[in-house]
């Protein structure tokens, strides 16, 4: 009986991803050094028979502080999102990330892995990501919450002595 136990705990396991919530997600976002503020949240809206939902992850950069891998940001933030336990994504992912200076999301998004994107020349700190595009990245959702990478955020940068 004991082997029977563990077995069937090991198929357990060998399961998707438990995920985190929104309020663990919006704290390990913003308990990033540098960053001032962060939040994912999910919304739904119904176009003809069928509901789609759309996830955004937003990230506030303090002042100072800078993105030595935009690329390697956008990825982590959308592990974030899509690990989080809201309400599954189906049609898009969203990531915003203000910056002083700003850094481009757009380019970061585009110089990656992602194809299935929406982006706007005139609005570089956000872009869109496909969520089919996502799932077939990240698995299954909700996705296994990712490890902050180092150095995603450095700085701030010290003031030169005169």
């Amino acid at each position: 009986m004991g082997i029977g136990l563990v077995i069937a705990l090991t198929g357990c396991s060998l399961g998707g991803s438990e995920g985190q919530s929104k309020e663990s997600a919006d704290a390990a976002l913003s308990a990033i050094p540098g960053v001032s503020g962060g939040s994912v949240n999910t919304s739904s809206m119904v176009s003809g028979l069928q509901e789609e939902t759309h996830t955004t992850i937003e990230v506030q950069v303090e002042p100072g502080f800078s993105v030595p891998d935009p690329e390697a940001l956008v990825d982590y933030l959308i592990g974030v999102a899509w690990s989080t336990k809201t309400k599954e994504a189906t049609s898009s992912v969203e990531i915003i990330v203000v910056s002083d200076p700003q850094i481009s999301i757009v380019d970061a998004v585009e110089a990656g892995p992602w194809v299935d994107t929406g982006v706007d020349p005139n609005f570089p700190e956000g872009a869109v990501v496909g969520a089919d595009e996502v799932k077939d990245r990240f698995g299954d959702w909700p996705g296994e919450v990712p490890v902050l990478p180092d150095g995603l955020i450095v700085g701030p940068t010290p003031e030169p002595t005169p």
